[in-house]
């Protein structure tokens, strides 16, 4: 699909304890946006941190009237905030760019670029040398699995994706953890929504350690994909969920 509309995407913004990062994130974030996109919003959500995270996002706002700051009370996961930042959309179609600017300010302008341009919009890493080899052994070992499992041809799951904000409250909630969006996107390319792939460039993090390297992110990933498997191959067809029923965001 093609769409000739305006582009609009609603960017979701997770952050825990990216109080050297998360300015230079969002500026980079609106910058491109501001060349690419009819509308947008950036909606940052604080994932508990105990920095100064959540005083530089109220400056933000202050600033710029499209950056709007949710508080967790505590740390609830990358997913968890995935779904929350989906509940509150308001655009037709939504992105996840983790807070800690790791992701270049050209790669972000290359996929605003192209938002509509299909359903979904898959991203990877071009320069995968610029994760450590643990990382990358991992990342393959997880993409090259569940493309086994699902019978997909997918480089990468867990990039940026854009995808029609309406096809996620579709499928709705599924996990809180790291493969929030594996398990998201498998549901939806087996069917054959329109995907298109587009590379993006790392640098390195300004400040701060990656948080994806944990024991228990971990063990929850391998349940996750062992409840998908099963979900997919032997539970009962059901209708996909509409809503996010799980504890939200308190607003400040």
């Amino acid at each position: 699909m093609e769409s000739s509309g305006p582009k609009t995407l609603s960017l979701i913004v997770p952050a825990l304890n990216e109080e050297g990062n998360i300015r230079d994130a969002c500026q980079a974030m609106n910058r491109a946006a501001e060349k690419h996109l009819s509308d947008y919003e950036i909606l940052v959500f604080d994932d508990g941190s105990d920095d100064k995270t959540p005083q530089v996002v109220k400056q933000l706002e202050m600033e710029n009237p499209r950056i709007q700051l949710f508080q967790n009370s505590k740390t609830r996961g990358i997913g968890f905030n995935y779904w929350a930042g989906i509940l509150r959309a308001r655009l037709p179609f939504s992105m996840l760019v983790p807070g800690d600017n790791e992701i270049t300010e050209e790669s972000l302008e290359e996929i605003f670029s192209q938002v509509g341009s299909a359903d979904i919009l898959l991203t990877y890493a071009a320069n995968p040398k610029s994760r450590t080899l643990l990382r990358r052994l991992l990342s393959s070992l997880f993409t090259g699995t569940l493309n086994l499992l699902f019978g997909l041809r997918v480089k990468y799951y867990n990039g940026p994706n854009v995808i029609r904000t309406n096809l996620v409250r579709r499928f709705g909630f599924s996990t809180n953890g790291f493969s929030y969006m594996a398990t998201l996107l498998v549901p939806l390319l087996k069917p054959g929504y329109s995907y298109k792939e587009i590379g993006f460039i790392l640098r390195g993090r300004k400040t701060g350690k990656s948080k994806a390297l944990r024991l228990r992110n971990f063990v929850n990933t391998l349940r996750d994909i062992a409840a998908l498997f099963w979900k997919t191959y032997f539970s009962r067809p059901s209708l996909p969920k509409s809503s996010y029923s799980a504890e939200r965001p308190s607003i400040r």
